[in-house]
Order: structure tokens, then C-alpha cells, then sequence
């Protein structure tokens, strides 16, 4: 788009807002629901980015518009720009859901404030979630790590590692002197999974985590050198593990934790659900224990 706006916020070229009503109507033919919007300079002084918004709203009041000096107010385009589309990416599915759920608590009787934790381990409001979900991406094991930190705090524990399972992936944090590191920046959708730097950097503020490519539901399996390999396939939730008794017929993590008896099955989800290691020793013995002949 053509403007310019130089380091110090000087605007150097006025942006040309009729090229960019002109684009209104390629985006309705292509069907976009959200815009990301970047510009070079923007972090120093956002009045085009602000106005290309309002032309937008204006013009399209249904396109979502997610601009790169909100998200990500700082030097380094690439980053900045990165971190706008991915918002620009799930903002539309995110707002929707979470609209849904603050409708319908709100329908059953809750009259408090709804808040959400972030990435950084810290709160934010509705409000604030719908506009910037992408600050919510690593809200998840970020919830795990502060609360591992507190329940060290309660036990006079100041340095631990801990461990975060979910259905895919594996969380560690170190958390030194009672309190996790925080890092300004990561990586998410990485083409190769412990590759830094081939995935799209995100730039908030975040726990410092390491991740392993397993998790719950990780399933097992054998390569072509007898090595056993764990992930990236998952049985998810449907069917889930061998041992849910859902339909599941490959041997996962959860399945071996089962058979190890790290699990204990009359208390797994607090007694809901009964899990059965007979179903587990059958999966794990097709999934790996024929091809290694055990």
C-alpha cells in the first residue's frame, strides 16, 4: 500500500487511502474475513495503520482487522508482521467461540468478570482475548507452570522442573528462585519439530518452556531401522487411547503409563472413566511389540 512513515515517525509519502478502498472489493471477491495489517514503521508512529483500520471498518465492517502496531508495537517487521497475521488467523474463530462461551455463562447466571489466562501466565479479560487470542497461544502450559511454582511455594520448594502432559505435546519449565523464566518471543508450526527457526516467530510475552513432540496420545509405532518412534500421529480425544475403550487400536503414551502402572486406573479422571490395561497390552503389542518380535 503505497505510504511511508520513516524511524523517528515522520510521515515521509501520505498513505493513498483510495488504493486501499480499492481493495475492498478484491478481498469480498476472495472471501477474507480478516486483514492483517503492517506497515514499515508503524511501531514509531501508527496513524496509517489506524486509519487504514477505519476505512476498513467503514468500508467492510464485517472483515476483522488486526493491526501490527497493537499486537506487537516494536522494532523488527518480521516479527511484528508475523505476529499480526497469526492473530489476523485465528481472531475470527476465537472471538466467535469466545463470545459463546461469555453468552452462555453469562445466560446460566455468572454476573462476575469472566478473565482468561495468557501465554505470560498472567490474566486478561474478555474483551481483551477476543481482539488479541494470540495471546493466549501458550495459555495452557503457562497455567501448568504457575501453578507448579505455587504449589512449590507451598512446600518450600524454590528451584524445580516441571513436567506438563497434555495430548500431543510435553511441557518442562525450570522454575529458579520460586519463579519461571519469561522469554519476549518463540516459535509456533515449526516444519521441523525441534528446528528453531523453521517455524513463525511469535513476539509476546511468554513462560520460557521446552517442549517434547509427545504427549498422552502420542502413538507408538516402529520405523523401518526396529527403532519405536512416539508422535506426531495422535489418537486424540476420539477415540483417544487403547485404554479408553472408545474404539482405539494404536498403543499410545497413555497406554504405556497404563501397563507401567503410573497410572492409576480406578482414580484416572477422578473415577469417570475406568481404564483398561487389557486393551492397552494389545494395542502396545501390535503397535510395537510384533515389529520388534517381543
Amino acid at each position: 500500500m503505497p505510504e511511508r512513515i520513516d524511524a523517528t515517525g515522520r510521515i515521509i509519502e501520505p498513505l493513498d487511502e483510495n488504493a486501499l478502498a480499492a481493495l475492498v472489493p478484491e478481498l469480498r471477491q476472495q472471501g477474507v474475513i480478516s486483514v492483517a495489517l503492517g506497515y514499515l514503521h508503524s511501531y514509531a508512529n501508527p496513524v496509517h495503520e489506524l486509519r487504514s483500520r477505519d476505512i476498513l471498518k467503514a468500508l467492510a465492517p464485517d472483515i476483522a482487522v488486526t493491526m501490527s502496531s497493537e499486537v506487537c508495537p516494536e522494532i523488527r517487521e518480521y516479527e511484528r508482521w508475523s505476529t499480526a497475521c497469526a492473530n489476523a488467523y485465528v481472531q475470527p474463530v476465537m472471538d466467535r467461540y469466545l463470545k459463546l462461551l461469555e453468552d452462555t455463562l453469562v445466560s446460566r447466571g455468572f454476573d462476575c468478570p469472566i478473565l482468561l489466562i495468557t501465554s505470560a501466565g498472567g490474566l486478561t479479560t474478555m474483551e481483551i482475548a477476543r481482539k488479541f487470542p494470540i495471546r493466549l497461544v501458550e495459555s495452557g502450559p503457562a497455567g501448568g507452570a504457575i501453578l507448579a511454582a505455587h504449589i512449590a511455594q507451598q512446600r518450600g520448594q524454590r528451584q524445580i522442573v516441571s513436567f506438563d502432559m497434555g495430548g500431543t505435546t510435553a511441557k518442562i519449565c525450570l522454575i529458579d528462585d520460586g519463579q519461571p523464566d519469561f522469554s519476549r518471543s518463540f516459535e509456533v508450526a515449526r516444519q521441523y519439530r525441534f528446528l528453531k527457526g523453521s517455524g513463525i516467530p511469535i513476539r509476546i510475552p511468554v513462560i520460557e518452556m521446552v517442549e517434547i513432540g509427545a504427549g498422552g496420545g502420542s502413538i507408538a509405532h516402529v520405523d523401518n531401522l526396529k527403532r519405536i518412534q512416539v508422535g506426531p500421529e495422535s489418537a486424540g480425544s476420539e477415540p483417544g487411547p487403547a485404554c479408553y475403550g472408545r474404539g482405539g487400536r494404536d498403543g499410545t503414551v497413555t497406554d504405556a503409563d497404563v501397563l507401567l502402572g503410573r497410572i492409576q486406573i480406578d482414580r484416572f479422571a477422578g473415577g469417570k472413566l475406568r481404564l483398561d490395561p487389557g486393551a492397552s497390552s494389545i494395542a502396545i503389542a501390535s503397535s510395537v511389540g510384533k515389529s520388534v518380535g517381543t
